[in-house]
C-alpha cells in the first residue's frame, strides 16, 4: 500500500524527526479520493509511526464536501489497529484499553505502547499515532499527549 517513498520534508505531516515516510496510491471511496501517509521513527528502545489520511478529491461539494468520519471515543482502539499506516507499530499489540485521557494504551511484546487520533476541524483528514518503547509500566498519557501536540499537519 506505501510504495512510494517520499522525502519526509516535503511530508504533509511535521514536528518529529520521521526517518522514514513514504505515500500510498490514491484509492477511492465513496466521500471522495483519499490518500495516505506512513512517517516512522526508531531506535533500539522506541518506535514511533503516524498515519495521515487525507482526502485529496472530495465527492459532494468541494474539499471536505463528503468528508471523514470522525474518530471519537472507544473507536480510537478499532482505527488505530486498523490504520494500515500504524501496522509497522500496532500489529501484535495486545490489552488494548481507551485511557481516561482519551488515548489508548496498550502492550506489543515487552514493550508498553500509546495511541492517538486527531480529526480535523473540516473533516478532511483523519491523523493517528502509536508509540511503543521499552518500560516495565505502561506509558503515561502525557507522553501520548507530546506526540500529539508536536505531530502538525500541513493544511
Amino acid at each position: 500500500m506505501f510504495a512510494s517513498p517520499v522525502s519526509c520534508a516535503s511530508a504533509p505531516v511535521y514536528g518529529l524527526p520521521f526517518t522514514e515516510c513514504s505515500a500510498s496510491n490514491i484509492r477511492t471511496f465513496r466521500n471522495g479520493k483519499i490518500q495516505s501517509w506512513r512517517l516512522t521513527f526508531s531506535d533500539a528502545r522506541s518506535e514511533i509511526a503516524v498515519g495521515l489520511y487525507r482526502i485529496v478529491d472530495a465527492q459532494g461539494g468541494g474539499q471536505g464536501g463528503g468528508g471523514m468520519s470522525p474518530v471519537a471515543g472507544s473507536s480510537a482502539i478499532n482505527w488505530l489497529q486498523a490504520a494500515e499506516a500504524l501496522k509497522s507499530v500496532t500489529s501484535g499489540g495486545s490489552n488494548w484499553a481507551l485511557t481516561s485521557g482519551g488515548y489508548v494504551a496498550f502492550q506489543k511484546g515487552q514493550r508498553q505502547c500509546v495511541g492517538f487520533v486527531r480529526n480535523a476541524p473540516a473533516a478532511n483528514w483523519t491523523l493517528g499515532g502509536a508509540l511503543c518503547r521499552d518500560s516495565q509500566s505502561p506509558l503515561a498519557a502525557s507522553e501520548a499527549q507530546f506526540i500529539a501536540d508536536a505531530v502538525k499537519v500541513r493544511e
